[in-house]
């Protein structure tokens, strides 16, 4: 099992890297998901919300 600085680590690696810039999402989104940049936004948006959920899930907040 993974330590949670591993988790936390993984997922900034994760979100620094992974996903699209919004002027990547901007020009592409529609080629590559059919999607309007409008839409792409959102959806990214919504996923780095999980991810940074997920990173966090059933952890307690350190202390101080």
């Amino acid at each position: 099992m993974a330590s949670n600085e591993q988790r936390y680590y993984d997922a900034l690696k994760r979100i620094a890297k992974g996903y699209q810039t919004p002027d990547q999402l901007r020009r592409g989104s529609e080629r590559e998901w059919g999607l309007g940049y409008t839409e792409a936004l959102e959806m990214t948006f919504e996923n780095l919300q999980q991810e940074a959920a997920l990173a966090i899930r059933n952890k307690r907040r350190p202390k101080t």
